[in-house]
């Protein structure tokens, strides 16, 4: 089962440099979600990590498809940009990854050639105070009967991911352990009870 780390927009790129590599041997990849900074700066951001031997193949982009391909990185799609299958068109070598929040939208992502899902939000999480939980009946139906991998986001504690696991789920996302000050810290109670 992996781990997705995903950034908050909340730190500068020094902050977010060292923070992606204090917990990069912990997490399985990283999804950039740092919507109020530039192309420049997560240019910069990327150039310094892999400079500094952080594995390139740990970084997905977040909603930016032209930047993605141009860093030869992954891209995680959401409902408000690009759809997939103009993103297929587009940037028919790039890998991407889409947000779903229904089966329906499942099926569609995975027509248009996604490479994974992210779906959610499962638990109830203080990111999304208002919306009620999806739950995991759902996340179960797709992750048994999808052939890519589909992982879970929203509220995840480590306690979760053996039932998680159990149901087929490939992996988890997690947001909020990667704000803590002892970010390093929560990671390893997540990567404990993974590996339960």
């Amino acid at each position: 089962m992996k781990l997705i780390g995903i950034t908050d927009d909340r730190h500068s790129v020094d902050e977010l440099l060292l923070k992606l590599q204090q917990t990069e041997p912990y997490i399985n990849a990283f999804i950039l979600r740092e919507k109020s900074k530039s192309d420049e700066q997560l240019e910069t951001l990327i150039f310094r990590l892999t400079a500094s031997g952080f594995p390139p193949d740990k970084l997905i982009m977040h909603a930016r498809p032209s930047l993605a391909e141009s860093l030869s990185i992954p891209c995680q799609l959401t409902g408000f940009g690009m759809s997939a299958n103009d993103v297929r068109a587009a940037f028919p070598s790039l890998k991407f990854g889409c947000s779903v929040h229904s089966l329906e939208e499942a099926r569609k992502a995975q027509g248009a050639g996604a490479n994974w899902l992210l779906y959610g939000h499962i638990y109830p999480t203080a990111s999304k105070k208002d919306l009620t939980p999806r739950g995991t009946d759902e996340l179960f139906e797709i992750a048994a009967s999808f052939s890519v991998p589909v992982y879970a986001i929203g509220g995840i504690q480590p306690v979760h991911l053996p039932f998680l696991r159990e149901h087929r789920v490939s992996g988890a996302a997690i947001l909020s352990p990667l704000s803590n000050l002892d970010a390093v810290d929560t990671v390893k109670m997540y990567v404990h009870a993974r590996d339960l």
